[in-house]
């Protein structure tokens, strides 16, 4: 026999057992096989899964005075990059600030901290670590190169609006930790401007090779001082521009003709154009990285 039809208070969301009793749920409606329980006391409708920002709010019922979403979860609810097996979302991250007890449930991983140490406030209706607090958290599950994506991405974010300095004071505030010495290290590698994870990567490489770090999101103008367009990369001296190039920039016909009106604006001011893609920052690296390095020393 299928199973009875939920209130419509109920049937788009996800819901706490507390919410069913209030709309006239029968306790043992909950138990029925077209319901997920991520976490006691829990529900939503199987055919409807929650991820990211969604899973996450729908353990709001379940945190108690003093506890907070943080670490890989908080990342999520800011909308920062994290790495595929970390996803941030299942499970989620709960902090209890002492006295109050670790969360300890399905779903959840429970973390413990002093009050001094949280930084607390509101996102997405959640009470969430702030970015600089969460970035600190993360030192602790993410490596070296990850924490420096999701530094790059916290100091690049218009809903962060954190700085360098905030992320180093975080650090600070935060005292011995798990990770500290590889977010020290991260630190020293996080620059703002970066427009996407790969786009990080590939300023690591390029750093690591020994080769001049370029700077980033830098404004091209013509002779007369007209803006032509924003690189990713550039080398004012040696005027040499990188582009990194995601998927958009195939699939969206809009998005490859301005590409290749920039290029051509560049082009005719003097600028030589290297155009990355994602193989160019993983397996043909090497071969990416040789070639600015002839264009630089060309150019230089």
């Amino acid at each position: 026999m299928r199973p009875r039809p939920l209130p419509k208070s109920l049937s788009a969301r996800s819901f706490d057992v507390r919410a069913a009793d209030r709309a006239g749920v029968h306790r043992e409606r909950l138990r029925r096989s077209d319901l997920v329980r991520p976490t006691r006391s829990v529900r939503w409708y199987r055919r409807r899964p929650l991820t990211g920002i969604d899973r996450i709010r729908a353990f709001r019922p379940v945190l108690g005075p003093g506890q907070f979403i943080s670490h890989l979860s908080a990342a999520v609810l800011w909308g920062l990059p994290l790495p595929r097996d970390q996803p941030g979302d299942d499970p989620v991250h709960v902090t209890s600030v002492r006295p109050s007890a670790q969360m300890r449930r399905e779903g959840v991983v429970g973390h413990r901290t002093t009050e001094d140490r949280a930084t607390v406030v509101s996102r997405w209706g959640m009470p969430t670590s702030a970015p600089a607090t969460t970035w600190v958290e993360c030192g602790s599950l993410l490596g070296l190169d990850d924490l420096v994506v999701l530094g790059d991405a916290v100091l690049s974010s218009r809903a962060c609006a954190t700085t360098v300095q905030a992320l180093a004071a975080a650090l600070v505030a935060r005292g011995r930790c798990p990770g500290a010495r590889t977010l020290r290290a991260a630190l020293g590698l996080i620059r703002r401007g970066s427009g996407s994870p790969q786009e990080t990567r590939a300023r690591l490489g390029i750093v690591r090779a020994g080769l001049p770090e370029p700077e980033l999101q830098v404004e091209i103008r013509d002779e007369q001082g007209r803006f032509v367009g924003r690189a990713d990369f550039a080398y004012r001296r040696e005027r040499i521009v990188i582009e990194y190039e995601g998927d958009h920039h195939r699939t969206d016909p809009a998005q490859w003709e301005s590409d290749l009106r920039r290029y051509r604006a560049f082009a005719r001011l003097g600028w030589a154009v290297l155009r990355w893609s994602r193989s160019d920052v993983t397996t043909h690296r090497a071969e990416a990285l040789a070639e600015l390095a002839g264009l630089l020393r060309r150019r230089g």
